[in-house]
C-alpha cells in the first residue's frame, strides 16, 4: 500500500513535468498559427480594417510569448497603422520600412567583406599613400614626425634591430645547435620591444 502510493505520486510527478513543457510549446505555435492568421487577413481586400486591428490587437495581447522581436514589432507597427484607418477605407498602407543592415550586403560569394569603420580606411589610405609616394608631403621635403609615426607600427624600430642582429647572427652560423641559439636571442630581443 505504501509502495503503492509512492508510485501514484510519481507518476503525477512526471505526467506534470512533460505537460509543462508542452504547454509553452502549445503557446509559440499558437502565436506562430495567429501571427499567419493576421498576415492573411492583411492580404485580403473585402476584410474591413477593424478586423485587421482586432486580429493583430489580440495577437499583441495573447501570442507574443516566444515570438521573436521582428514579429512583435511589426504586429506594433500594423497595429497602429490600422487604429487611424475606418471600417470603409483603411488608407495608405506601406509595410514598416526596414532598419538599415548592420553589415552591408555582399556583392560576390569571391569578393572579401567591406571594411566598416572608416576610420581605419582613411588611415590606411593615407598611410599607403605615404609609403607610395614620398616625396609628396611639403614639395620634397623629408616627412615630419607625426607622419612618420602614423605610418610605422609601435617597436618597429627595436624590431628591425632584432632582425638585423639575428640575420648577422644566421650569416656566421655553421651548425644547426647555433642557429638555435640565434633563434632564441632573436626571441629574447623581440620580447623586450613589446
Amino acid at each position: 500500500m505504501f509502495y503503492d502510493v509512492r508510485f501514484r505520486t510519481l507518476l503525477c510527478l512526471a505526467a506534470a513535468s512533460v505537460t509543462a513543457c508542452g504547454a509553452s510549446i502549445n503557446a509559440v505555435y499558437e502565436g506562430d498559427v495567429r501571427f499567419e492568421h493576421c498576415m492573411a487577413l492583411d492580404s485580403l481586400a473585402d476584410v474591413k480594417p477593424t478586423l485587421r486591428r482586432a486580429c493583430w490587437d489580440e495577437w499583441l495581447q495573447f501570442c507574443t510569448f516566444g515570438q521573436t522581436r521582428d514579429r512583435v514589432e511589426y504586429a506594433t507597427v500594423r497595429a497602429r497603422q490600422l487604429s487611424h484607418a475606418s471600417d470603409f477605407d483603411e488608407g495608405e498602407w506601406t509595410p514598416p520600412s526596414s532598419r538599415a543592415p548592420a553589415v552591408p550586403e555582399p556583392t560576390s560569394a569571391l569578393a572579401p567583406p567591406p571594411r566598416l569603420l572608416t576610420a581605419d580606411v582613411a588611415a590606411t589610405a593615407a598611410a599607403e599613400e605615404a609609403r607610395a609616394d614620398p616625396d609628396a608631403n611639403d614639395g620634397g621635403a623629408a616627412p615630419s614626425a607625426s607622419n612618420t609615426a602614423e605610418v610605422a607600427p609601435p617597436g618597429a624600430k627595436c624590431s628591425a634591430s632584432c632582425q638585423t642582429d639575428w640575420k648577422e647572427c644566421q650569416d656566421d652560423c655553421k651548425s644547426a645547435a647555433c642557429e638555435k641559439g640565434c633563434s632564441g636571442k632573436y626571441t629574447r630581443c623581440m620580447r623586450r620591444c613589446f
